[in-house]
């Protein structure tokens, strides 16, 4: 018997079963089945930032308001903001782009009424009226070039006291200092299991990808669109998470 789940030049294993095809990284294929307990072993406090994102969107989303998760995936987030802001009557909108992914959150948010997706690339999506949007790992995986469209999208789409919580792996500010990060977060790697091959791979499919700017970088874009009042609230060697706040709110 063969084992659909095994690696192969073409089609090289990152972790959890979940294969690369041909070498490039996708939230496709075999991805969704294994997504959640792969993100959890791949971003340093994954868990804990959701903890502290619906601590923040539990003080910022007013009764009758709306949430959006950009990216949700598998709705894990989505699922947890729409029971945290039930009792508001505020409306949670999960988006992605991957079928097989929108699948699994409808099926999780099955029994909450206030959660709905849309399916649709950050680039082309169209928000309504927003009290936060949350952007988990998500814009980093959107063209360079496009970035500054999707961001100017929510600033317009956000009401004036709304806020962005925008989480990105991000550069190092010196080659040096990238070198080191790179170093601690293998590390950290091997220390939930994978193998170093894994890592590698793993490394290797993300390239052109997974596309991180600076922080200074990230900051800028955010001003640009009209974000004044940027704040940090996580951060791990390369893993960085703000709220921004529109300006004159």
């Amino acid at each position: 018997m063969v084992n659909r789940f095994s690696s192969t030049p073409h089609s090289p294993e990152v972790g959890d079963g979940i294969r690369a095809p041909g070498g490039v990284w996708t939230f496709g294929g075999d991805t969704p089945r294994a997504f959640d307990e792969h993100i959890v072993r791949s971003v340093p406090a994954y868990a804990e930032c959701h903890d502290l994102i619906l601590d923040i969107c539990a003080q910022l989303v007013p009764q009758g308001g709306r949430c959006y998760d950009l990216g949700c995936s598998t709705g894990r987030l989505t699922a947890r903001l729409g029971e945290c802001l039930s009792a508001r009557n505020a409306e949670v909108i999960g988006v992605d782009r991957e079928p097989a992914m929108l699948e699994r959150a409808a099926r999780r948010c099955a029994e909450l009424r206030s959660v709905r997706f849309v399916s649709s690339a950050l680039e082309e999506l169209e928000l309504e009226p927003a009290d936060v949007v949350v952007c988990f790992y998500t814009l980093q995986f959107v063209a360079v070039r496009m970035r500054q469209l999707v961001l100017d999208r929510i600033r317009r789409a956000l009401e004036p006291a709304g806020a962005l919580i925008l989480f990105e792996k991000v550069l190092a500010p010196t080659a040096r200092s990238q070198d080191l990060a790179e170093g601690v977060y293998h590390d950290f790697k091997r220390r939930q299991g994978f193998s170093n091959e894994e890592i590698a791979v793993k490394t290797r499919s993300l390239r052109g990808v997974l596309r991180p700017l600076s922080a200074v970088e990230n900051h800028e874009m955010l001003q640009r669109a009209g974000f004044s009042d940027i704040v940090q609230v996580f951060r791990w060697i390369v893993f960085d998470g703000v709220i921004a706040h529109p300006s004159n709110p």
